[in-house]
């Protein structure tokens, strides 16, 4: 089996969008490195907090040491003013996306997520990670590929990377970063540092049907285009020679590509044909928009 899979991260970024990837970078070096502080700011808070609470919950101590007891509570305090403080920051630390489209990408791109959610409620959604020419001979087949399918979800949801105040479509990796489509971007994600960013101008994205032999269970959103033989002659008559041959259903299925001149390499099938196609034409038409600005 040939693997089907995209390259590394560290080489995908198309040179249009390095600079973003940078400050996105910067971003997560600063933010990750206020977490820590805000995580010791933290435990420091609740331990002062309590060492005061239980001076000031008893009746003794804060009458007989009250410089000791007013000491406490000022530390109490200050700690709970700098957990607040790095929590505020970590907030800001964030790089926060804010699209400005004009009103052709955001129609469009609105347009893309819709049909993108159509797509996503197909029965089947496989993530087809490695694939080998079929020996049609030795094996008595007459399928032409033999492929190795993970299912898989698309949906729409946000990236911890990116901060946006929108949802974006979604499409979950079975062997490797998941694919998140922006206004302008495809974002790689395979990890917190582990990313990248594709323009759609690079992103080729296209849509086939194609035929699948289904020995599992049918989805009802799919066509039927036939019926073969677990055992086929070359003319796809059942090979008699087999005596527990049995019928498999021919079914007509959607091939998704992704692919981009820098690494990204990605296959799916689903099982909703027009909804994916539909998903398609709507991604081209994205694509044009953006490009015409």
């Amino acid at each position: 089996m040939q693997e089907i899979r995209s390259g590394s991260s560290s080489v995908m970024t198309t040179p249009g969008l390095a600079a973003f990837k940078d400050a996105l970078r910067s971003a997560e070096v600063q933010h990750a490195a206020i977490k820590v502080d805000l995580d010791d700011a933290r435990a420091n808070e609740v331990k002062r907090v309590k060492h005061f609470n239980s001076w000031n919950d008893g009746w003794l101590f804060k009458r007989l040491m009250k410089k000791r007891f007013e000491e406490l509570r000022v530390l109490a305090e200050e700690s709970t003013a700098q957990r607040r403080e790095l929590a505020e920051q970590l907030d800001l630390s964030l790089l926060n996306a804010q699209f400005e489209m004009p009103d052709g990408v955001a129609k469009a791109f609105e347009a893309m997520c819709e049909e993108f959610s159509g797509c996503s409620r197909s029965q089947r959604i496989w993530d087809n990670v490695a694939h080998r020419q079929a020996n049609r001979v030795a094996e008595r087949t007459t399928a032409t590929r033999i492929v190795d399918l993970k299912p898989v979800k698309f949906g729409l949801g946000g990236c911890s990377v990116v901060v946006a105040p929108m949802n974006v479509p979604r499409l979950e990796n079975a062997n490797g970063g998941d694919l998140y489509i922006y206004p302008g971007f495809l974002l790689y994600h395979a990890g917190s540092t582990n990313y990248a960013l594709v323009e759609l101008e690079d992103l080729e994205l296209n849509v086939t049907p194609t035929q699948f032999h289904e020995e599992k269970s049918v989805p009802t959103d799919a066509q039927q285009v036939g019926t073969t033989w677990a055992k086929a002659n070359k003319d796809g008559s059942a090979d008699k020679r087999f005596k527990d041959n049995y019928a498999i259903p021919v079914m007509r299925y959607a091939r998704l590509t992704a692919r981009s001149g820098t690494g990204l390499n990605e296959e799916y099938m689903l099982s909703n044909v027009e909804a994916v196609e539909k998903f398609g034409a709507a991604m081209h038409n994205l694509k044009r928009a953006v490009l015409v600005g």
